[in-house]
């Protein structure tokens, strides 16, 4: 505004001179009149056109610079929710993989009794903390989500769905740590009818309703929401 002002005034001021040409040379003479025309004309409106340029070029520069820091923010967020999905897909399958692992490695069937099976204290106790770590995980997930409304738009819809999926994971646990202080040593073996929760857990796939519905399903939508965040 003030170089639109400045220029305004010079080329006021260069057509006054201009039209009152007489008078002007009367009173300040010939060359000082030309003298005085080129300065207007020459360093004042020059002037002002260089300052223009730089004006043009700084908010230019200023422009660039916030092109900038938009693509950095949006690389920041989009790593950050590439590393929730990365550990999100690690905490879903460790789970998994326990579930499978507890099912080969504990599981113990006495011959002529298959359907009274007990487990193995030691592989319990090794497969539930894999859970609990996972369990540890999803909760600390869940208030980080609720916190960020900038990296997650959706954070609520989000939040809730790891929170299912660690409220299945807590109950786990929570049987695990009622259990494990009333087996003597890890060689024990605990009927898996006294552990109802984890009996469920390990129980063939299509008739683990819980497992499907209260991990799975709620993880496969945490993860679907943060890949369709990444393509924003």
């Amino acid at each position: 505004m003030t170089i639109f002002v400045a220029v305004l005034v010079s080329l006021a001021l260069a057509a006054v001179l201009v039209l009152r040409h007489d008078a002007a040379t009367r009173v300040v003479g010939v060359e000082a009149y030309k003298i005085l025309l080129q300065f207007i004309l020459v360093a004042v409106l020059g002037g002002a056109v260089s300052l223009t340029y730089q004006a043009f070029n700084r908010d230019a520069d200023q422009r660039a610079q916030d092109v900038r820091r938009a693509e950095d923010l949006t690389l920041a967020r989009r790593e950050a929710r590439q590393r929730y999905l990365r550990d999100l897909v690690e905490q879903y399958n460790a789970v998994k993989r326990a579930r499978r692992m507890l099912r080969a490695q504990a599981l113990v069937r006495r011959p002529g009794n298959e359907n009274a099976p007990r487990l193995r204290a030691g592989r319990y106790d090794e497969f539930l903390q894999v859970v609990l770590d996972a369990q540890l995980s999803l909760e600390a997930h869940s208030f980080a989500v609720r916190a960020d409304n900038e990296l997650f738009p959706e954070r609520e819809q989000l939040a809730v769905a790891i929170s299912r999926a660690e409220t299945y994971l807590r109950e786990l646990v929570t049987e695990y740590e009622e259990t494990m202080p009333a087996l003597e040593d890890e060689q024990a073996l605990v009927e898996l009818s006294a552990l109802p929760l984890v009996a469920s857990f390990i129980g063939p796939y299509g008739e683990a309703a819980d497992f499907r519905e209260r991990f799975v399903a709620p993880m496969q939508q945490a993860l679907s929401t943060i890949q369709r965040l990444l393509l924003i």
